[in-house]
């Protein structure tokens, strides 16, 4: 499967080094840190940087490497229509109710006992497109950080579920 992964911070480290450790075949990386774009150079992969990833000839620069999937975690910035014309998904924490941002503070404020990663395909709605994978843990008297460190381990298991679950339906490359 052609990728083109877009994120940084530590999950979307994990995501990343998750897809490479699939043998996936990740054609651009966008991103949101040093950390990842330093991962992208030591593996030999186009490294991208925009401040507007829905710029109109960045748009066109993805859409001629025939990506068939977009993969977000932790990106910046809200994917607009034109780039959604690339199947593109999300990696998410708590996405079961707390869509948006600062999930994991909203979660713990709310004393919620149970986090989760989920994939989602992105609309145009923000983090209102169907869920493909979700995975849950107990987090009770966790703090944010601690919250997070458990979450880490999911999202490799999420994105590699994902992935596995879009190659069986749609065929794999």
């Amino acid at each position: 499967m052609r990728i083109v992964f877009y994120g940084g911070k530590q999950a979307g480290m994990i995501v990343l080094l998750s897809l490479l450790a699939l043998k996936e075949k990740i054609v651009c990386i966008i991103p949101t840190d040093d950390l990842v774009e330093r991962v992208g150079h030591i593996f030999k992969i186009n490294v991208k940087k925009t401040k507007n990833i829905n710029n109109k000839k960045f748009v066109y620069f993805l859409k001629k490497m025939n990506p068939d999937l977009l993969i977000c975690c932790h990106g910046r910035q809200i994917l607009e229509k034109e780039i959604l014309s690339i199947n593109s998904i999300n990696l998410h924490p708590c996405l079961y109710k707390y869509k948006g941002s600062r999930p994991i503070e909203r979660l713990l404020k709310d004393k919620n006992k149970k986090a989760s990663v989920g994939a989602h395909w992105i609309t145009e709605k923000i983090d209102q497109g169907k869920v493909i994978v979700e995975e849950f843990i107990e987090i009770e008297g966790k703090t944010p950080i601690e919250v997070y460190n458990e979450l880490y381990p999911l999202y490799c298991k999420v994105i590699i579920k994902t992935i596995n679950k879009i190659k069986k339906k749609y065929g794999g490359k």
